[in-house]
């Protein structure tokens, strides 16, 4: 019988930094799920999704935080904590370092650029096998959060022009203060 009343996920620890939370910060996301168990397996990581934290500077959503990344439909908005509610698995917040603090309209002009942009599915499959190139027609989570960000002007130091980063390069990027996990 199917459970019709899914767990919902104590959201006790994000409610604590939530109102720290700034755009273009990034969400590392690690699934129990068998996929996210795969690509963790190719990139020796501890996370496998990517997505880029949104902030809405409007009368009543100041302290709303939303999510934007690319999902089974595509690149996708949705608010944040109704994501972590139901997700199973563990989420880090990577707040960006105060210096490009000057950018994040920016990275959220460009964020939004890309909503509605299909899920890159072929090259997603192609990454076990190397890595590949980035493609703006078709974006997976990584590939939209670093092109994001390159786009709004932040050397995000992806030392490989052209190709796409996995989850595991986003987490090692040096824009970052320190992770906390919020989930």
């Amino acid at each position: 019988m199917e459970d019709k009343n899914p767990k919902i996920n104590d959201l006790s620890k994000y409610y604590k930094v939530q109102h720290l939370i700034r755009t273009g910060d990034h969400l590392g996301w690690k699934s129990s799920g068998i996929i996210g168990r795969l690509i963790r397996l190719k990139t020796g990581n501890t996370i496998n999704h990517s997505s880029m934290a949104i902030r809405l500077n409007y009368e009543g959503l100041e302290k709303r935080r939303y999510d934007v990344g690319a999902l089974n439909r595509g690149i996708e908005f949705h608010m944040l904590s109704r994501m972590l509610e139901k997700y199973n698995g563990k989420v880090w917040w990577y707040p960006l370092k105060d210096e490009y603090n000057e950018l994040r309209s920016k990275i959220a002009m460009k964020a939004f650029e890309f909503i509605d942009t299909p899920y890159d599915y072929g090259n997603l499959f192609k990454n076990v096998l190397g890595r590949v190139s980035t493609n703006l027609a078709k974006l997976f989570c990584s590939e939209f959060y670093n092109l994001a960000l390159w786009s709004a002007g932040i050397d995000t130091g992806w030392p490989v022009p052209g190709k796409a980063p996995t989850p595991a390069d986003v987490h090692r990027m040096k824009i970052f203060k320190d992770k906390i996990q919020i989930l």
